[in-house]
């Protein structure tokens, strides 16, 4: 069943399908409301690396607010850019390899 956003663009429901629609996501603590913007493609990379699940549902659980220590973030998809710069994004061969995965 394919899911579409108000722009016509298919909604992902991993964090690896957030990188390969080219979307950004927004954590944002429910306790002191500090913010951050992520690439998907370094957020899949980390999870990937630590073999946590990348559902998106499950991965702001994941996630520590940097202001509070809080865990449990909200995530939202965006196209805004990153503000979270430090995080490595995944080399080339691992992301061809996972790409080729997706599209088998």
């Amino acid at each position: 069943m394919a899911r579409y956003d108000a722009d016509g663009g298919q909604i992902p429901r991993t964090l690896f399908e957030a990188a390969a629609f080219h979307r950004t996501l927004r954590a944002r603590c429910p306790a002191c409301g500090n913010e951050a913007v992520f690439h998907a493609a370094a957020l899949w990379w980390l999870f990937q690396r630590r073999q946590w699940p990348d559902r998106l549902v499950d991965a702001g659980a994941r996630l520590r607010c940097s202001r509070c220590g809080r865990r449990g973030t909200q995530l939202e998809l965006t196209r805004d850019p990153p503000t979270i710069v430090d995080l490595p994004l995944p080399n080339d061969v691992a992301w061809r390899l996972a790409v080729s995965r997706f599209r088998a």
